[in-house]
């Protein structure tokens, strides 16, 4: 466990030395050099867990103090991709960050969010998870308010409130599972909880507080607004990995009510279906109206989110037959995180090459920006869903796993396979939006200055892009060496039907050309008819809602200034 100690602590460790040191260039070679071990460390651990090991690290050998640590395949995989992720954003952010002020408390925050994050994938029960929780919640939201103005200041306010209330909602859950008669150990099954109404309540909780950071409908208005006020290297690592604590929770759950097979929390899985198809079509929906380039991919993280959930669900609804739906929940996690951040990291350099977030007033940049031209195709066409591409073989998987649930006959499930569907078209429009607005056409906003062909930004995203690659043509090697074993730590049964899948027979090609097709028709359509430019009135958004309730909150339990 030396190596798990060592990826939580060296990043703590070096963000204390990083506050004192002044040299800008010093700070940020400490910030990459600390990404890069912890990337090492991670690696380590990963090969260490090969054949299904589990490790633990406590005191003594019972209950939660017995696992203060959890090493098995599912925790080393999140650990890995996240400081994979988190060294390309560190290599991205010394030239991107290189003219902002106060850049000594963003490398901080970036060292005790790392750290945090990888606190929350190592940890050995609730309790070290919900700590590890609250320090990630607050250093990220540094990140969010870091440019100090109106806008990003409400985000953050936001983003701080929704984390304090998952953050209390995961204590109670936590208290609720000591008094069911449960210990909150990660990993460990419930059996026969004396008291299971207190458990019911203690499973809705932490599915409350897990789908919040997640993203998850209703809970996901917080994204939209912190993704596009944060500086870029911090929206890339908010999208591409922090929600993705919630998805590693919410499995965790599931491992807690062990995937539905005990029955004692019955319509769990039904519950995450039901959101997470909500929450992929409503992200893809909204997506499609957005003008600002930034707002459009945190709309697409609030939709790609809805995957996983969705996943998630359809595994805890199929119990024992869930291995391609919790596949492709984790598969799905490893991926988005990969092509999330690559977008986010090229339309950061559209934006600081132009000083231009709007696709409409964006066009012709092909050839003032190539390499991030050719880089976020690759990164749209994985989360399109192109054969060949990562995306294309977590969509599969999961599309397998909502199949089964479908073919169950209830017509949740039977929607929530249609659903999965056209959300794939919506994808496909939005997706088709942003490259062809803003590399195509006719230039329409001066390029002010060209760092974005730089090479830090262009190694960042280049790493990105061949992890894209590889997964996706080599998806046998991927599965087996990386998601099969991650699958099997959930508690999943029958992992070797995994094996089954033709990820390129025609039957699979085809019916994702078919989506592809149609989600260029829909751009067609939307551009000609301008459908894409429809403004929905604000009382129908969640975020209106919320900030009216706050209000009368607040009104009701005021003061009255008569008396």
């Amino acid at each position: 466990m030396f190596w798990s100690l060592a990826v939580i602590l060296l990043p703590l460790i070096c963000a204390a030395a990083a506050a004192r040191i002044d040299k800008r260039r010093t700070e940020s070679l400490l910030a990459i050099s600390a990404a890069a071990l912890t990337f090492l460390g991670s690696a380590v651990n990963m090969v260490s867990v090969r054949g299904g090991a589990v490790y633990t690290w406590g005191i003594g050998t019972q209950g939660v103090l017995g696992s203060l640590l959890r090493l098995d395949s599912l925790s080393g995989l999140f650990s890995l991709f996240c400081s994979f992720v988190w060294l390309a954003a560190g290599i991205y952010m010394h030239a991107y960050m290189r003219h902002e002020d106060h850049i000594a408390s963003f490398y901080k925050y970036y060292l005790l969010t790392l750290g945090a994050t990888q606190g929350i994938f190592l940890a050995g029960n609730f309790i070290v998870l919900l700590v590890f929780f609250e320090i990630m919640s607050v250093t990220s939201g540094a990140w969010v308010t870091f440019h100090h103005d109106q806008e990003a200041e409400r985000a953050g306010s936001m983003y701080h409130h929704l984390s304090l209330a998952a953050g209390v909602l995961m204590g109670l859950a936590v208290i609720l599972l000591f008094l069911s008669g449960v210990q909150p150990v990660v990993g460990s099954p419930a059996v026969n909880p004396s008291h299971p109404t207190l458990f019911i309540w203690a499973t809705l909780f932490l599915l409350a507080a897990f789908g919040t950071k997640a993203g998850m409908f209703p809970l996901h208005i917080w994204l939209p607004k912190a993704h596009p006020v944060a500086p870029t290297p911090a929206s890339a690592l908010l999208s591409g990995i922090l929600i993705k604590t919630g998805a590693y929770g919410l499995i965790r759950t599931g491992q807690l009510v062990n995937w539905g097979r005990t029955d004692l929390v019955p319509w769990a899985g039904t519950l995450l279906v039901v959101v997470g198809s909500i929450t992929m079509l409503l992200g893809v929906c909204l997506a499609l109206l957005q003008s600002n380039a930034k707002r459009l991919l945190a709309y697409h993280s609030v939709s790609q989110m809805g995957y996983i959930i969705l996943g998630i669900g359809a595994a805890m609804f199929l119990k024992n037959d869930g291995a391609f739906a919790i596949a492709g929940a984790v598969f799905h996690s490893l991926n988005h995180a990969l092509f999330k951040s690559a977008l986010f990291f090229g339309v950061g350099i559209i934006i600081l090459g132009t000083g231009e977030p709007d696709l409409y007033k964006l066009g012709g940049l092909w050839r003032k920006f190539p390499l991030t031209g050719i880089m976020m195709l690759i990164a749209a066409m994985g989360i399109t869903g192109v054969p060949g591409l990562n995306g294309y073989i977590s969509k599969t998987l999961l599309h397998h796993g909502i199949l089964e649930a479908a073919a169950t006959g209830r017509p949740i499930m039977v929607w929530a396979e249609r659903i999965f569907t056209v959300v794939g078209v919506g994808t496909t429009a939005s997706f088709v939006k942003l490259i062809g607005l803003t590399f195509f056409g006719k230039q329409k906003t001066p390029v002010k200055f060209n760092r974005g062909e730089g090479r830090p930004l262009a190694v960042a995203m280049l790493m990105l892009s061949v992890a894209m690659l590889l997964i996706g043509t080599m998806p046998e090697w991927t599965l087996g060496l990386l998601v099969e074993p991650a699958a099997e730590s959930c508690g999943t049964v029958d992992v070797g039907v995994l094996g089954h899948v033709h990820f390129f027979s025609w039957p699979e090609v085809r019916g994702m050309l078919l989506t592809l097709a149609a989600g260029f028709i829909l751009f067609a359509v939307g551009m000609k008819t301008h459908l894409f430019h429809i403004h929905l009135p604000e009382w129908l958004s969640i975020d209106w809602a919320v900030r009216t309730a706050c209000r009368k909150v607040r009104q009701a339990f005021a003061p009255s200034r008569g008396k």
